[in-house]
């Protein structure tokens, strides 16, 4: 079989190989070609030690990007490949990262060490497709499969966890009964791995469109979510308890990482609120408020850049305040938001409300579907919700004689009537509008 591979890879398998050394490439890259997809990127493996690999591509600009490990980075028409000499790791450490590492002269042996059979295939065009363990065969069936010893696999480096339920997730692929066992049965190895390290696998992992019950990982990862499911909700508008209906908000929102880290956290403040009136009904009072505590918390902890956590707060804040199709109502809530985030604001109301009591909140349903609508007229229509729509800025009034916080304070006066009455954004009209509140 032969694989189209990127021009620039080829360039340098051909130049290992011109030069009596062994290359392939290896790994995802080989993967996704099998899979008629593109590859994000090349990796290519070779006997050739980095000393060497730098010296053959010296007319290339190279990088000794871990070169520790055996891995040379070659830029070639401003395309990184790394470059990693056939190796095998020693004792991994705290189930992360090998003490040492061996180069070896074998491609199989370097293959021997891969997570899964489906990133243990190695190809060039002389040697052909290279796969020792089936990964070819897996591919076809849609299983991730580990290679060799689950238990080992998992311990040598806990992140390997993560991987396969992302692989699980891009290609809706199902993890091979052994190796999912073996997950199981290490997952609470996770814990040993770094939040930085595990952020971007669960954030693909969200943006796929796997179900949130096959996420074995969640309670581990987030133990509050353990609790939620021991927090029942005796109430008309809930059928299930805070966890079960937490994984149906989930489930119910897009593909977007922050809606869907939103519907994971903004019930758990649940937990900590419940109270039981003496009719025996469940009430969860500012849980919302409790919830957003709770979630910063979790946040800083993984580590969330500011504006990705900024914009699940404000969600889970405010997932359980009134929503109305008014005219005032929609401005101000634009104007607060902005459009990006009021739109999701209303996505994770009705993700909410379709994981409840469907024959209560259908009136809610309708009010928030109407609310979107008007949103989108607003915008469409082009009409006054911001400051900066109105046919007076600033300036104008600072040269109207008013100074200091009173421009500022003319300004969102002049907007909210506005907002009330969008022809009067006229600016004889808002001078008007002024000199009236001068008076």
């Amino acid at each position: 079989m032969k694989l189209d591979i990127l021009k620039e890879a080829k360039i340098i398998l051909d130049k290992f190989n011109n030069n009596g050394y062994e290359a392939y490439i290896v790994g995802g890259c080989v993967r996704d070609l099998l899979l008629g997809k593109t590859p994000k990127d090349y990796d290519i493996t070779t006997n050739a030690s980095p000393k060497e690999t730098m010296e053959l591509f010296k007319e290339y600009k190279t990088i000794p990007t871990g070169i520790k490990y055996g891995t040379v980075t070659v830029i070639i028409n401003n395309t990184p490949i790394e470059v990693t000499t056939f190796r095998k790791e020693g004792k991994y450490i705290k189930n992360r990262k090998p003490e040492s590492v061996e180069f070896l002269s074998s491609i199989e042996e370097d293959l021997s060490r891969r997570d899964f059979t489906i990133n243990a295939m190695a190809y060039n065009e002389k040697s052909g497709l290279i796969d020792l363990f089936e990964g070819r065969q897996d591919l076809e069936k849609g299983i991730i499969r580990v290679v060799g010893d689950g238990k080992e696999r998992f311990k040598e480096d806990a992140i390997r966890i993560l991987r396969a339920y992302r692989f699980m997730g891009r290609y809706d692929f199902e993890i091979e009964n052994n190796t999912l066992n073996a997950i199981k049965e290490n997952m609470h190895l996770l814990n040993n791995v770094a939040k930085e390290r595990i952020l971007p696998e669960i954030k693909e992992i969200f943006e796929s469109d796997m179900d949130i019950n096959k996420m074995d990982f969640i309670t581990v990862l987030f133990p509050i979510i353990k609790e939620c499911f021991h927090t029942y909700q005796n109430n008309k508008y809930h059928m299930q308890n805070v966890g079960e209906h937490t994984y149906k908000t989930f489930n119910n929102i897009e593909n977007v990482f922050h809606l869907k880290m939103t519907m994971l956290l903004h019930d758990i403040g649940k937990v900590k609120t419940k109270t039981t009136d003496a009719e025996n009904t469940d009430h969860f009072y500012n849980h919302s408020d409790i919830s957003r505590e709770m979630a910063k918390n979790i946040l800083d902890d993984f580590k969330f850049d500011n504006d990705t956590k900024e914009k699940i707060l404000l969600l889970i804040k405010n997932h359980d305040k009134y929503m109305a199709p008014k005219n005032k109502y929609v401005k101000e809530k634009l104007n607060e938001f902005g459009e990006e985030l009021f739109f999701d604001l209303i996505k994770v109301r009705i993700a909410d409300d379709e994981a409840k009591n469907h024959e209560l909140v259908k009136d809610n349903l309708k009010r928030f579907r109407d609310t979107e609508e008007f949103a989108k007229r607003v915008i469409k229509n082009k009409e006054p919700y911001r400051i900066s729509d109105l046919k007076i800025n600033g300036d104008y009034i600072i040269s109207l004689g008013f100074t200091g916080k009173d421009v500022g304070e003319i300004l969102k006066y002049l907007l909210s009537e506005v907002i009330e009455d969008k022809d009067k954004n006229d600016k004889n009209k808002l001078i008007e509008l002024v000199r009236e509140y001068k008076k």
